[in-house]
């Protein structure tokens, strides 16, 4: 439909401007006109709502991206197949950054049942339940990523699962042997939070305190609010 890439425009006008509600209106009368069918519909408005939220949060880029692929949606140019694993996963993503990691985990395993693959969805999900305390669930998550794609950020997740599963010196030594042989390229968070785990764990406070301290200098939303605390009070 031509008249889809003025509607594009308008809403990145509006967005820029600062006009949500306009925006979100825009979006859902385009929507509306385009969508062939209910379901269709109803997936492109899921977005579109999406792009409302990030629009408010003052994040003008993902949503514009979010109102983009609303309009996709409705005009049949973004697969159909693909649009409930990618709903599912942002919303769990946004539950993530707000705390609620157990509803973050169940959205991703819903995002898994319609068909979302790889190793940074297991990864993903493995992190959220790990901050949700589901130790167990973590570990299997993060075991089935492993095996799809070992990276130094997986082997971080599954090392803090694993410390968290079984609570030993034995456990933490071979911890910081793994850590040690995935050394990332660039500084990481969760490796070093992981690392501090590790050393704290199998006694070695001194280089543990140290691990902690890079930690807070860097956390930027990458620990969840228990694991947070946890190294505040380690040091």
């Amino acid at each position: 439909m031509p008249h889809i890439h003025d509607r594009r425009d308008d809403i990145a006008d509006l967005i820029a401007a600062g006009a949500v509600d306009a925006a979100a209106q825009c979006a859902l009368l385009a929507v509306d006109a385009a969508a062939p069918s209910p379901e269709i519909r109803l997936s492109a408005l899921h977005l579109a709502s999406l792009g409302v939220r990030y629009a408010a949060e003052g994040n003008s880029s993902a949503a514009r991206e979010a109102f983009d692929l609303a309009l996709d949606t409705a005009t049949g140019a973004s697969g159909a197949d693909d649009l409930r694993p990618r709903l599912y996963r942002n919303v769990a993503a946004a539950l993530d950054a707000a705390g609620h990691h157990a509803s973050a985990a169940r959205c991703l395993e819903a995002a898994v049942e319609h068909g979302a693959e790889g190793s940074a969805v297991w990864q993903a999900l493995g992190r959220v339940r790990l901050k949700a305390g589901d130790a167990p669930g973590a570990l299997e998550a993060l075991q089935h990523a492993q095996r799809l794609k070992p990276t130094a950020a997986v082997t971080a997740d599954l090392v803090l699962a694993e410390l968290a599963v079984e609570v030993s010196p034995a456990t933490a030594r071979r911890a910081l042997a793994r850590l040690e042989a995935s050394r990332p390229d660039r500084p990481s968070v969760r490796w070093d939070f992981a690392l501090a785990r590790a050393y704290q764990m199998a006694g070695d406070s001194v280089t543990a305190t140290v691990a902690f301290r890079r930690v807070l200098e860097h956390t930027d939303g990458e620990l969840g609010a228990q694991e947070l605390a946890l190294a505040r009070n380690s040091l």
